[in-house]
């Protein structure tokens, strides 16, 4: 037999989970006390206001509650405020409309509204765990030098799998020609990658001016720094978890890969990788109008299945004043394409201005873990960079990162430190007592088992 809901009272409010029914900690019997000494609650019923102040007994005392819409809302003292606000969003940290709307139902005090609002905005466990939207700066155009050779951009690619003893991919790109060129490794240490370098590129293209890498542990070692500033070089370091300042070469390990997968017929990656090279290098590009071949040496390079052979031209010396060097001389380099840009690119007046900031962590984390770490100090801002004081050391991080942190002002800002990534502590070992304890019997081993689950029995001399 069925009985609706209307009728059968008991069953429906059984049925219904109510947050109201949730006991919080707060102790009711100090609110009492605390509301005869609190100017705000003495205030309440002289005020003109539509409230209906009445006592309430609880134990020894009676507590002052309104009772304007049939439930009695305690008046709490400005010493209890903050506790019954974590008493209340400390449950699921709603967002502040919601728990504005949970504490003024069941609690009254002046300017609830405002103060539970501002708390709400400021409560660390929210903003490091919620994303409302994520920072997109106006992307920057870096120059491109006029002179060929003077301006690298340095990667690495892999592990891939082993191809004559090889598993990495040192990639170099002019920024002016943009001639690529990637050289096998067997491994990514800093004296191969910096011999790699020596031997394939500037022995042939001479030293170049700035080199533009990310932050790999290979381009930020003393070794790097030392022949770097032998040679003369100024190195050009992205932030990290932020490959569109190498974009041109980020892009270009698309290219190398989806060609490599397409050309392949085997594992063997390395004898492939000369001839995919050749058709980069020849491939014309829709920014330059031309190849990268053809701005290095001048002239188309022959590739396999050519039908007709040029005739070559006699070549002379060219004068000063000839109008070909003179084209040469005066020959403007192109900027680089943007590819994927926001439709929206602006930074957000907050963070600007703010004090401290949240760093979006975009490494690989658990579906649990907080996307923000923080709040850090801001030392200086910028419209692509901060730097930040994060621990003992300063760091500059890219805005695309950064979320502002609303933090209260008024009192000292508990700055968060850096997340652990060494080894934990060895723990130092207790001295051991004076009297002496028996020590404990060994664990006893578990048998082994077998796939059905018999226990397997060893003769005597293997045990």
């Amino acid at each position: 037999m069925h009985v609706s809901g209307k009728s059968n009272m008991v069953a429906d409010c059984l049925s219904r989970a109510a947050l109201s029914n949730v006991v919080l900690d707060i102790d009711y019997d100090a609110m009492a006390k605390a509301q005869k000494e609190d100017k705000d609650v003495k205030a309440f019923p002289t005020a003109i206001t539509c409230l209906r102040i009445m006592p309430f007994p609880i134990n020894n005392s009676s507590l002052l509650c309104d009772v304007s819409t049939g439930q009695p809302r305690p008046l709490v003292p400005q010493s209890f405020q903050r506790h019954v606000f974590e008493a209340i969003h400390n449950l699921a940290h709603p967002g502040r409309k919601a728990t504005v709307k949970l504490v003024s139902q069941r609690f009254v005090w002046h300017g609830l509204k405002k103060q539970v609002n501002q708390w709400a905005k400021e409560c660390l466990a929210c903003q490091q765990s919620k994303i409302q939207s994520h920072v997109h700066s106006q992307v920057v155009n870096i120059p491109v030098p006029a002179k060929r050779f003077s301006h690298l951009h340095i990667d690495l690619v892999g592990p891939l799998p082993p191809s004559e003893g090889f598993s990495h991919l040192m990639t170099i790109i002019d920024r002016t020609t943009r001639w690529p060129e990637a050289i096998p490794l067997n491994n990514t240490s800093t004296t191969n990658c910096a011999r790699a370098l020596i031997r394939h590129w500037i022995f042939r293209f001479g030293v170049p001016l700035d080199i533009t890498s990310d932050r790999g542990s290979q381009f930020m070692s003393t070794l790097w720094n030392e022949i770097s500033q032998q040679l003369g070089v100024k190195i050009h370091r992205t932030t990290a978890y932020h490959p569109q300042s190498n974009g041109l070469i980020e892009r270009f390990h698309r290219t190398l890969k989806a060609a490599l997968k397409a050309r392949l017929q085997g594992p063997n990656w390395a004898d492939e990788l000369p001839w995919v090279l050749l058709g980069l290098r020849t491939a014309p590009k829709e920014d330059l109008g031309t190849s990268a071949a053809e701005l290095v040496y001048g002239t188309p390079l022959s590739v396999p299945g050519e039908f007709i052979d040029p005739t070559p031209k006699p070549l002379h010396a060219c004068a000063p004043n000839d109008p070909f060097s003179t084209c040469v001389r005066n020959l403007s380099p192109l900027p680089t394409s943007h590819h994927g840009l926001p439709s929206s690119s602006s930074v957000p007046q907050a963070l600007r201005d703010a004090q401290f900031v949240f760093i979006r962590h975009d490494g690989h984390r658990g579906p649990l873990r907080r996307p923000y770490d923080g709040p850090f100090r801001v030392l200086a801002s910028g419209d692509k960079t901060f730097r930040i004081m994060v621990g003992s050391r300063e760091e500059v991080v890219s805005t695309d990162r950064l979320k502002a942190a609303h933090v209260d002002l008024t009192g000292p800002v508990t700055v968060a430190q850096p997340p652990r990534c060494a080894r934990p502590p060895l723990q130092q070992a207790e001295p051991a007592a004076e009297d002496k304890t028996p020590e404990p019997a060994p664990p006893r081993q578990q048998p082994c088992l077998t796939r059905s689950g018999r226990a397997v029995h060893l003769p005597p001399r293997f045990r």
